[in-house]
């Protein structure tokens, strides 16, 4: 099994040639998400537009895929419903290595806007990103009216949403302060999200992230999605296979086991930390019938495979106060 279908990009950052080249894989989760997409597994009418060509992956990947976009949609929207029904604020979301992710045009075609997104990335990553948002007039359309081109095309400013570019190995120094710039609000209850991000980082980096968000955000929640259980038989073919690409995992083995991603925010004082592996989400998070409706799109016969692979997969959702919003979110129950 060919386990690079499976990768993300690196969202570490830097000049390299070796950053470049990874900068180059973000396209495979847009590829898969606009494989399940085509194909009726998830709704998401904007990722089209940054696939070029289209590709259609193999069931057990849009099975996974569907269940990533599950736990991630579940989550935004569940914010978003919980802030209007018990606080004030208008609340903020913060996405870690953005890449081509639509979840905000998703949530604003819905109607379930939040005070302030911001999406981070590299900037040859926002750069076309804003061009393809700009040639699109359903993506355009979208974006708040007082939105403007900055940077040389490589970022998007706005009274609620913000593409932004940097690297996250610089984020206290270089990125911290263009949040504020654009209007973070330190007060504000704040989801961040990151799929396949900080596990690129060194712990140093990823965890200078966290420690900042834990000293600098009362309110906030984080919602990750990595890889994990390096250990075993797979999980080495995993990072082989990475390794032959010029991927590193760098920190999978400082945080290899649903434990030690749970722990590493109850650690900090976080108030709740809950982690599971795409499996478990899988057979628990997901209804029958909506398990029914899936089988029907393609037939899936590679359930051991599948079950191997999601394993090595894992969704941690914490959040650092026991108050509203966030004590009312369960999106991996």
């Amino acid at each position: 099994m060919d386990l690079s279908r499976f990768t993300e990009s690196q969202k570490a950052g830097g000049a390299s040639n070796a950053d470049h080249a990874v900068q180059g894989t973000s396209n495979d989760a847009a590829v898969s998400r606009e494989s399940a997409a085509r194909l009726g597994y998830i709704v998401d009418p904007f990722i089209q537009h940054f696939v070029k060509p289209a590709q259609r992956r193999a069931p057990l990947i849009n099975r996974g895929t569907f269940c990533r976009f599950h736990g991630v949609q579940n989550t935004l929207c569940q914010f978003v419903q919980a802030l209007g029904a018990t606080t004030q604020a208008s609340g903020q979301i913060v996405v870690l290595g953005a890449g081509f992710d639509t979840s905000y045009f998703i949530l604003e075609k819905e109607g379930m806007s939040v005070g302030k997104y911001f999406e981070i990335d590299f900037a040859e990553i926002t750069a076309k990103k804003a061009a393809t948002i700009y040639r699109h007039s359903g993506l355009k359309s979208l974006l708040p009216k007082d939105t403007e081109i900055a940077l040389g095309g490589s970022e998007l400013h706005s009274s609620r949403y913000s593409l932004l570019s940097g690297d996250l190995r610089q984020f206290q120094t270089h990125l911290v302060p263009k949040l504020v710039e654009r209007g973070f609000d330190l007060n504000e209850p704040t989801l961040f999200l990151s799929e396949c991000v900080l596990i690129y980082l060194d712990p140093e980096h990823s965890d200078s992230i966290i420690d900042w968000i834990t000293q600098s955000v009362p309110n906030a929640a984080i919602l990750t999605y990595e890889q994990i259980r390096p250990d075993d038989r797979f999980g080495q073919m995993m990072i082989d296979n990475l390794r032959a690409r010029q991927l590193e995992l760098r920190g999978l083995h400082a945080y290899p086991t649903l434990e030690s991603t749970s722990q590493r925010f109850l650690s900090r004082g976080w108030h709740s930390s809950t982690a599971v592996d795409l499996a478990e989400y899988h057979d628990r998070c997901i209804d029958d019938g909506e398990r029914v409706r899936l089988a029907k799109l393609e037939f899936l016969d590679e359930w051991e495979e599948f079950t191997l692979l999601a394993q090595h997969y894992a969704f941690t959702f914490a959040y650092s106060k026991d108050s509203d919003p966030f004590q009312m979110l369960c999106p991996l129950k």
